[in-house]
């Protein structure tokens, strides 16, 4: 075909003419037999009759031979060099939109069956104009905007009702427009959103509480293509706006997304699946999204039902997951009617999600987090008897050593029900509460989901985060102690995966503290039938082997609040065996020769400058140990030690994992720190009682307190035919016993 080319732009000082219209398309169909003839009338004056004379060209005498114009230019503009040579050297943009904005009005004026039809069929031909000459041309995007266009294809979505109860042509032809007009474009598709055609496209999915989603063949074929234009103007910034607005989008597409999973599940559908799974996965990706960026509509949506909804969403992803996995395919629906709209149409929507097997479960996974963590959602969800029900039966169900397709959907409900309701036990209430009500669940959650090896590791990572919870009321302790959690978390000390081994320190500590101290310090030092090293072993070597700061720091606090409780007398008057385990903990720990001095005086090096409240608490055990019978422990002899700076300065010595430099706050304060880590125990020990740099007055207290408790206890002990590091006491006496007395 030779493109033809308009060299003058159209003006207005015309006469009356007779339509060329007419005569136009005559010759362009001669044309397509003598390809080489020049156009008779020229296609200027046929634009000039259209945009003058606008009455008579939508008249009843001419309306049918204009909708035929337009429909020969739509299909002209199918070829990308024409439509971008007509948007450069003609008025046609213009004139579309104009033409648009007028048959809007004409469809507002009840009218005759007949003369009806007719202007619904010029409708779908300008919308088919005004899509072909947008397909990746911005030129023409930018004409439409300045000329009302935009206005024009939101009063089309809004007003006529043809676009409904028609979804093809008209349906097919107004959302092609949209679509093509706003792909890939901010102006276009801000505007849209401004004109609100948000609605009318998630109307299309029946976004209604009572609406039933109805997969006639008309209503789906445009379903492929309203689901891209949705997802394309959801990506604008101003569509979060649009959300916080108006909390039916939300939960529309939730409710949408409840019924197509009910579909895809129902057999009768499989001929319509490709087209309600493409229309599934948008919305899901859109509701993920928008859930990500606004706390406001996670509030939307802090209700029991819609989280009920999610799980069985959820469910529904985890049965069929395998159909679901190929992401690279698109969506088979019927060829769209125009250029652009159906590539587009026909692609996935982009949107990067957490990598996983199947990464629609993990989308509504984090769906369900998100909504669950938010404060709101704490007593409106916790008092839901229908959804704790729903989420306590996932947690007390045996799921066995299986690794079959059954045992992964079993992780993955497990893991997001433990999960949501770590984020709903944020109170004291709700954790005393869940493990007085729930004692059974309680004991599957440890010994099934956190200590059984079979389960994954994803599942036992959330079980631990929750059993992490449950630990912190005084309550709890003594009670999780007797259901085993002491043994289940100490068995996970020693684990290579990072995070599970974090919530496990936890766990221990948590109940170190307070009326179960007794026994989980016990169970911390007594060796295990069938293993070489008790837990507290363990620990020991873990922190001293590791790079990884959150680890090396709370299993420190753990050895902390394990010396405190060794040898700080203080009776508990809560429970009359305590005293007596605690007692014979610490006797396996002096026969055992535990250094547990190490590891506190290393995160005093290391961590100090960072984290004042872990050095104050390391600071604190140590001044206890130094209280200890230097004849019965080793413990005083191992501080004197590292007052040295030779046996002291390689302890500072270690690789400092990403994460750590990650939560440096600048290049001076790594700096700083490289500088503090080459000093020695004894040289920070002697800052600190100086008050040199960011230290806390209590810190400076007691680090004068552990000096003056050392030296109290050294010179007893001079008597006693005790050997101590002599380059240690050096240090201890000239140093800093002076400027702590």
């Amino acid at each position: 075909m030779v493109i033809p080319t308009w060299k003058r732009r159209l003006t207005s000082n015309t006469s009356t003419t007779p339509p060329p219209t007419e005569a136009w398309l005559a010759a362009h169909d001669n044309r397509s037999s003598n390809i080489e003839e020049p156009e008779t009338p020229p296609l200027e004056s046929v634009l000039l009759y259209l945009r003058n004379n606008q009455d008579d060209a939508v008249s009843t005498q001419q309306i049918i031979t204009t909708a035929k114009v337009f429909k020969t230019l739509a299909d002209l503009c199918r070829n990308p060099e024409t439509r971008y040579t007509l948007t450069e050297t003609t008025e046609l943009v213009e004139i579309a939109c104009l033409t648009l904005s007028r048959i809007c009005v004409d469809l507002a004026e009840r009218a005759s069956d007949d003369e009806r039809a007719e202007q619904v069929f010029l409708l779908v031909q300008v919308l088919r104009c005004v899509c072909n000459l947008s397909a990746d041309n911005d030129d023409a995007r930018a004409k439409v905007l300045a000329n009302g266009g935009i206005e024009a294809l939101a009063k089309v979505l809004r007003s006529v009702e043809e676009v409904w109860r028609q979804p093809l042509p008209v349906g097919q032809a107004v959302f092609s427009a949209i679509l093509n007009v706003s792909l890939d474009n901010s102006d276009c598709t801000g505007a849209l959103i401004a004109a609100g055609v948000l609605q009318p496209h998630l109307k299309v999915f029946c976004t209604s509480e009572s609406s039933a989603i109805v997969v006639d063949d008309a209503c789906l074929t445009i379903w492929p293509l309203v689901s891209s234009s949705l997802d394309n103007l959801c990506e604008h910034e101003k569509a979060k706006a649009q959300f916080e607005g108006h909390s039916d989008y939300s939960r529309g597409i939730l409710r949408s997304l409840a019924k197509l999973a009910r579909l895809l599940s129902d057999s009768s559908t499989e001929e319509n699946s490709n087209i309600l799974r493409g229309a599934q996965r948008t919305l899901l990706w859109i509701l993920c999204e928008i859930l990500e960026k606004s706390e406001t509509v996670r509030k939307q949506l802090c209700q029991p039902e819609y989280v009920l909804s999610l799980l069985d969403i959820l469910e529904f992803y985890l049965i069929s997951g395998t159909e679901y996995l190929d992401e690279d395919k698109g969506d088979d629906g019927e060829d769209d009617i125009d250029s652009g709209a159906k590539e587009a149409a026909s692609q996935p929507p982009n949107r990067p999600m957490p990598q996983n097997t199947n990464r629609y479960a993990e989308a509504i996974t984090q769906a369900i987090i998100g909504i669950s963590g938010e404060n709101e959602a704490l007593d409106v969800l916790f008092t839901s008897q229908q959804l704790l029900a729903r989420l306590l039966g996932i947690l007390s169900t045996d799921r066995g050593s299986s690794q079959d397709a059954r045992g992964q959907r079993l992780d993955a409900m497990a893991a997001v029900a433990a999960l949501c309701l770590g984020n709903l036990a944020r109170t004291d209430d709700h954790c005393t509460r869940l493990v007085a009500e729930h004692p059974s669940m309680i004991r599957t959650l440890i010994h099934e989901w956190f200590v059984s090896r079979s389960t994954n590791v994803r599942t036992r990572h959330a079980a631990s985060g929750l059993l992490k919870n449950l630990c912190l009321p005084q309550a709890n302790k003594s009670i999780l102690v007797d259901f085993g959690l002491v043994k289940a978390a100490a068995a996970s000390i020693d684990t290579a995966v990072v995070p599970i081994q974090a919530n496990a320190i936890g766990i221990l500590r948590h109940l170190a503290n307070g009326v179960s101290a007794g026994e989980t310090v016990l169970g911390l030092v007594e060796r295990p039938a069938g293993k070489k090293a008790c837990a507290l072993e363990d620990l020991l070597q873990v922190v001293k082997g590791t790079d990884i700061d959150g680890i090396r720091c709370e299993g420190t606090r753990l050895i902390a609040a394990v010396a405190k409780k060794l040898y700080l007398k203080k009776p508990d008057s809560r429970i009359t065996n305590n005293r007596e385990m605690l007692t014979k903990a610490q006797g396996i720990v002096e026969q055992s020769l535990f250094d547990i001095v190490t590891p506190l005086v290393r995160l005093v090096m290391l961590d100090g400058q960072r984290h004042p409240l872990l050095q104050q608490e390391s600071l604190v055990a140590l001044t206890i140990l130094a209280s200890t019978d230097c004849q019965q422990s080793r413990h005083v002899g191992d501080i004197v030690r590292l007052l040295s700076p030779a046996e002291s300065i390689p302890l500072a010595h270690v690789s400092i994992s990403g994460d750590s430099q990650a939560n440096l706050a600048g290049a001076d304060e790594q700096d700083s720190e490289e500088q503090e880590s080459s000093k020695g125990f004894g040289e920070i020990l002697q800052k600190t009682i100086k008050m040199e740099g960011a230290v806390w007055p209590q810190t400076m207290l007691q680090a004068k307190s552990l000096i003056s408790q050392l030296d109290a206890v050294v010179s007893a002990a001079s008597n006693k035919s005790v050997e101590f590091n002599i380059e240690g006491l050096e240090v201890l006496h000239n140093e800093l016993a002076p400027h702590a007395n």
